[in-house]
Parts: structure tokens; sequence; C-alpha cells
């Protein structure tokens, strides 16, 4: 339980308030959990893992979303989404597509985790871009 609430909170922690191009500025400049994504990758291609992948994806889906409801009620009308999830996708079709992307992506395995899941995120769920 108390590994399940790190991932939580560090899914949170390592969201980062500005586009996935700032990333390694932020990460150094913020902390970010120092787990690497070829980790992260082990424990969400376990079945015994995909409860604590599944906590960390929607944290991180969570912090992410709520950075730019946060900016955008502070009068930041220009805040952009990293990457925009529709409601109706569940949260193992998320992990299967992280995984799918990452297994397509091995340099990203040396990562930290936060990283490479945001850009995976980014990639997979694209914000459509209004007329």
């Amino acid at each position: 339980m108390k590994r399940l609430v790190l991932l939580c909170l560090t899914g949170a922690l390592a969201s980062p308030l500005a586009g996935p191009i700032l990333f390694h500025e932020q990460a150094q400049a913020q902390r970010v959990t120092p787990m690497q994504t070829d980790s992260f990758a082990r424990i969400c291609s376990r079945p015994t893992g995909h409860s604590l992948c599944d906590a960390y994806l929607s944290g991180l889906a969570d912090g992410a979303t709520l950075s730019k409801l946060n900016s955008n009620a502070a009068g930041d009308s220009a805040a952009t989404a990293g990457f925009c999830v529709p409601v109706s996708e569940t949260t193992a079709s998320i992990r299967g597509k992280v995984l799918t992307w990452l297994k397509a992506h091995t340099d990203a395995l040396s990562h930290p985790v936060g990283e490479s899941v945001f850009k995976a995120l980014h990639d997979t769920y694209p914000c459509e871009a209004k007329p």
C-alpha cells in the first residue's frame, strides 16, 4: 500500500507544467522520481504489477490535467494540455498503449519514468487542434 501511495504521488509530481519539450529543463529544477522507465515497464508487464502501474498512470494523467486546469483558472488562457486522454478510455487500455509505445521506443527505457510516460501519453493521445 505504501508503494501504491508513493507511485500515485510520484505521478502527480512528475507531470510537467509545460509542454514535453521543456521536460528536461523542468526535471533539473524540480524533483522527479528516480525510477527508470525499464523498471516501470517490467512492473506494468506483469499481472501482479497492473494495479501499481495503473495508479502511476492515473496519477500522472490527473496531475497533467489538473495542472492545465489550474493554469487556466489562474488566468493563463494559453496553457495547453500535454495530452488528451478520452474520458471513455480505460486504464487497462492506457497501460497497453503506453507499453506498446515503450516497446517501439527502447531508447526511452533508460530515461526517468515520468519523462518517458509523459512522452508516450503525448504521442498516443494528442489533443485536437482548435480551429
